[in-house]
């Protein structure tokens, strides 16, 4: 996984979206991987394959257990967490446009389908449980859509079982949907102003007040902001950040350890140590080697 990067609307880049095919599929491993706070236009559709996974809004948490499903509607601020730390937790996730299957804005499939969710605020995240007539045909259908990812040249499939799936979360909605509190517009508008600016600046020194200053607010209402939804303050969030995408550098490229403080915002690499070693419980030379041999446990390093 790449860092989450923002546009100048503060929107985030999905890896692997594009115009013309605004779909991707996500194999996520959270097992001891934290998804930074983000949110973006796309709407996501997905399922546990392997353990618990807890998604966290601004005023509420969702625990999604093996083998259900979620909902997560455009533009809601999120993070995602292994519900049950220590043991495995795998996410399939389907994300993509609402012009996948809409067509066009203003489209009657639009208007008629999708806007009675886009538009309706309380719906943010909805978890999708086994055991009803709707939801297991939807998440067995997220399921084909997984196969269908692996095979290639699926393009025309994939759309049109994605229009199936929506018709099948517009009927398990209807009848299963609890209502979350009402989301408070100007907070979530602070935090993301927030968050977007440490996003964009993560690899350089950052200080509070200029985090304050993305949002137009004093740094004492910043921190406590910070502290009521994120349950961090911002440079508490701001070192989790940047240990998390130093775990994926190290899990996904051979460059050196040193070279990976800097691209992260650590003044060296010795301090990048500490920390890593305090959050993780191992070094960055012990998580590397432990992530290599759990890809190639049949090499042997010297």
């Amino acid at each position: 996984m790449q860092a989450f990067i923002t546009d100048q609307n503060q929107v985030e880049k999905i890896d692997g979206m594009t115009v013309e095919f605004p779909y991707c599929m996500h194999e996520r491993n959270l097992t001891d991987f934290v998804v930074p706070w983000h949110w973006h236009e796309e709407l996501e559709l997905g399922y546990i394959e392997q353990g618990v996974s807890i998604i966290r809004t601004i005023n509420q948490e969702y625990p999604v257990h093996q083998g259900n499903g979620f909902f997560i509607n455009t533009n809601v601020v999120d993070t995602k967490i292994n519900g049950n730390p220590g043991s495995p937790t795998l996410e399939i996730n389907h994300i993509f446009h609402p012009i996948f299957i809409g067509g066009h804005f203003g489209s009657r499939i639009t208007t008629k389908y999708l806007n009675p969710i886009l538009q309706n605020q309380q719906i943010s995240v909805h978890i999708i449980r086994r055991g009803s007539k709707e939801a297991d045909a939807l998440l067995d259908q997220l399921i084909l859509l997984k196969e269908m990812n692996h095979k290639g040249n699926q393009e025309i499939l994939i759309r049109n079982t994605l229009s199936t799936v929506w018709l099948l979360l517009l009927d398990e909605i209807k009848k299963h949907f609890e209502a979350p509190q009402v989301i408070e517009t100007e907070k979530q508008i602070r935090i993301k102003s927030m968050l977007s600016y440490i996003h964009r600046n993560f690899r350089n020194k950052i200080t509070l007040e200029e985090i304050a200053a993305a949002a137009n607010i004093s740094e004492r209402e910043a921190n406590r902001i910070f502290q009521k939804i994120i349950q961090q303050t911002p440079f508490e969030y701001l070192l989790s950040y940047r240990l998390s995408i130093a775990k994926e550098l190290l899990s996904h490229s051979d460059l050196s350890i040193t070279e990976i403080s800097y691209r992260c915002g650590f003044t060296d690499s010795a301090y990048m140590g500490k920390q890593f070693r305090k959050a993780n419980g191992l070094t960055p030379k012990e998580y590397r080697q432990k992530k290599f041999h759990t890809l190639y446990p049949e090499v042997i390093l010297f």
